[in-house]
């Protein structure tokens, strides 16, 4: 008999205890391997205890401490790892959550660790320069957002430096790009403000948009997510986002779009994730519709992503508590 793991002859006193494997760390490596293979199919998702094993699987050649003292970006996301799964623990002990109902102390504990997560992603050794990046603060007019052909102005307009969107413009130089960071400082003066990934034209991507809608004098902020295939809009889906947006106000806004996984932040906090592996490439741009009002400060795109940055994806998207 062999080891599934190493191959190699397990001994005959072994073999009374176990036939399949040559001692205890083999098997456990084993079943780590194999759920790595799973989640990459798909089959389920990220936790806690999973960036805790699986820490190896995107681990970096040792190397000297430098002389400056900085910490390897495999120490910094272990001890981020560390840190949130204590934060979790703390919290189903009861630890920092409202004792009112559930629906509370789940939207407590969504609030607390999105803001962890995105105080660890900010601390987290960032990229060296290397893609493109582009900003945007629209003071030669629209001249490199796009409108779908025969739209005109397509309800845009320019005020006091600010943008205000209308039909969907997609930012020209965007258009053919795969992994990126899409970052610009908006503010929702009416119900929503929308952008969209992943847009190789007028007919194809991934719309979103951050709703305050008000329902009987209350305002409850969401995440309003569909695509667009050919011109088919799918499903609308609206999900309770876990902080509070006035409207009225700037925030900064972030969405990554890596690989299949779709990441949002509002003012440094973690407040959507989402898998759709039908768009690999296309650009970003900005949208209102009927009943939406909206203000644009200015847009940045930086495209491509380090070693570090799969990194702080991969913990990012691990650690989200999912939205229901």
């Amino acid at each position: 008999m062999v080891c599934r793991y190493c191959q190699r002859t397990i001994s005959i006193t072994h073999r009374l205890v176990d036939k399949e494997f040559c001692c205890k760390q083999h098997r456990n490596a084993f079943s780590a391997r194999s759920a790595r293979a799973l989640r990459e199919m798909g089959e389920f998702t990220y936790s806690v205890a999973d960036v805790l094993r699986d820490t190896d699987e995107f681990a970096i050649p040792k190397k000297k401490v430098p002389a400056n003292g900085s910490r390897s970006t495999a120490t910094v996301l272990g001890l981020a790892a560390l840190t949130i799964a204590g934060l979790v623990v703390m919290e189903k002990a009861g630890f920092g959550a409202s004792q009112n109902t559930k629906t509370e102390r789940a939207e407590a504990r969504q609030g607390t660790v999105g803001r962890l997560v995105g105080m660890v992603i900010d601390r987290m050794p960032k990229s060296a320069a290397g893609g493109l990046v582009i900003e945007d603060r629209f003071q030669a007019g629209l001249r490199n957002w796009l409108p779908a052909p025969g739209t005109g102005m397509s309800g845009w307009r320019m005020e006091n430096g600010l943008i205000r969107p209308g039909g969907l413009r997609i930012w020209d130089e965007s258009r053919n790009l795969a992994d990126y960071s899409f970052q610009f400082e908006g503010k929702v003066e009416n119900n929503a403000l929308g952008w969209v990934v992943r847009a190789p034209n007028h007919n194809n991507y991934y719309a979103a948009k951050l709703s305050i809608p008000e329902r009987g004098g209350n305002t409850r902020p969401e995440i309003v997510r569909f695509s667009v295939i050919q011109g088919q809009e799918s499903r609308r889906q609206h999900f309770p986002i876990p902080i509070q947006i006035a409207k009225g106000e700037f925030y900064d806004y972030e969405v990554r779009a890596v690989g299949d996984r779709i990441l949002t932040m509002v003012g440094g906090r973690v407040v959507d994730q989402w898998r759709d592996a039908r768009f690999r490439t296309g650009g970003v741009g900005f949208f209102s519709e009927r009943g939406d009002k909206s203000s644009i400060r200015w847009a940045k795109l930086q495209e491509g992503e380090s070693i570090a940055d799969k990194l702080r994806s991969y913990l990012t998207f691990g650690l989200i508590v999912p939205m229901m």
